[in-house]
């Protein structure tokens, strides 16, 4: 495709797009208690929130269509018009069968005309939905398992919303909740309180466990008890996060003006692998502007597991002084930050944050020889005071 074409379609989506408008519907749903040939006239509202003119067409899908009939199965909205009032006709059955029945009512904007009277574009459609709940014979129960706010040593909420969906009340509803790790082994287990719930009612049951476990992921086996019956509920859960420990810092050898190695030691607090990780570094100047960004590669970091992530900083034209950082470690779609100072003299790079200095800083090689120059030194004055005095001992007996 050369440029010309690539040029006319830029355009030609620009066009259709400035002719496609933003469809809402409201309200998303209408729900019904079944009763044999019940008849209702429900009302619902389209949107054109960007006021353009629509040619739109109306239509009824799902289980339900044949009990459904629209008002209008056309119409034309103006730019001048927010929104505009439609209804349908539902007539249901004398029989259905126990549980959820469903329909939608569909909304559909027609693509823009071209000169040749061939329709242009994608449609737009937005739904509104119908649903039709028969009740079940005798004791039935819907419910969903919950986990909030699983954390280490923290208290972990389990809620279970219960739905009585049978012509009888459910009297006594309880359940039993089992904590399984994810080599299936049993770490607790628990009641919660007991509740009734009238036939069409929704209520919860409430329970709270100490995560006093280590962090990783769990499976939550919950056993909801009503008046004889019994329903299995299963959900996967974490305590904890996923996270990842900045612990160290350490530079080798600096010398201001030269690529610097940066060893940062990265600890996996997860119970599982942590992919993908690296870490980022920004240096700010005295304006605030970013003076240098440099990064990791990335690494894969076994479950509780440290790795040492090693970066690169070119000093050349930095000067001696105090500057400002940034450090993120990066994993997935999740990052932290940690605000630093970068500390550089001619000979030392040293990583201070949050009031206390977590690098671990190595002199340069000059500094190092200087050091092990001293030790020496140190090594040879206490071999000469030692011969002396051996010398001093062995005259002192030639005499006596």
């Amino acid at each position: 495709m050369n440029n010309r074409n690539i040029l006319l379609a830029l355009v030609l989506l620009i066009v259709l797009a400035s002719n496609v408008i933003a469809l809402g519907i409201t309200p998303a749903r209408t729900t019904l208690d079944f009763s044999p040939g019940l008849e209702k006239t429900v009302s619902f509202s389209v949107l054109n929130s960007e006021q353009k003119n629509a040619n739109l067409v109306v239509y009824v899908q799902g289980e339900l269509n044949g009990s459904i009939s629209l008002k209008e199965t056309s119409i034309n909205m103006l730019s001048s018009e927010e929104s505009k009032q439609m209804s349908y006709d539902i007539k249901l059955p004398e029989e259905l069968s126990p549980g959820l029945h469903t329909a939608e009512v569909v909304v559909l904007q027609l693509p823009e005309k071209s000169n040749n009277n061939a329709y242009v574009g994608a449609a737009l459609g937005v739904a509104t939905q119908i649903h039709v709940f028969v009740p079940y014979p005798g004791k039935y129960a819907e419910a969903d398992l919950n986990i909030v706010n699983a954390e280490k040593n923290g208290e972990a909420t389990f809620v279970i919303p219960v739905v009585s969906r049978g012509d009888l009340d459910l009297v006594n509803v309880r359940a039993n909740i089992d904590i399984y790790t994810k080599l299936n082994e049993k770490v607790a287990t628990f009641n919660t309180n007991e509740i009734s719930v009238n036939s069409g009612e929704r209520k919860e049951i409430v329970a709270k466990w100490k995560a006093d476990v280590p962090i990783g992921s769990y499976r939550a086996v919950a056993t909801l008890i009503y008046d004889g019956e019994s329903l299995t509920l299963e959900k996967e859960f974490s305590v904890g996060s996923a996270s990842l420990e900045l612990q160290q810092i350490s530079v080798n050898d600096f010398s201001l003006g030269e690529i610097a190695k940066i060893e940062m030691l990265v600890e996996n607090k997860w119970t599982e692998p942590m992919q993908g990780v690296y870490t980022e570094t920004e240096v700010f100047n005295s304006k605030g502007q970013v003076m240098a960004d440099f990064k990791s590669p990335t690494y894969n970091i076994q479950p509780l597991n440290k790795v040492v992530l090693v970066s690169y900083w070119d000093t050349a034209g930095v000067k001696q002084g105090q500057y400002d950082a940034n450090l993120y470690l990066r994993y997935g779609e999740k990052s932290t930050n940690n605000k630093m100072q970068l500390k550089v003299s001619q000979n030392t790079l040293e990583f201070v944050g949050l009031g206390y200095v977590i690098s671990e800083n190595r002199s340069s090689g000059k500094g190092g020889s200087w050091n092990m120059m001293l030790v020496i030194g140190i090594a040879v004055l206490i071999l000469i005071n030692l011969v002396w005095f051996l010398m001093l001992r062995k005259l002192m007996k030639k005499k006596k």
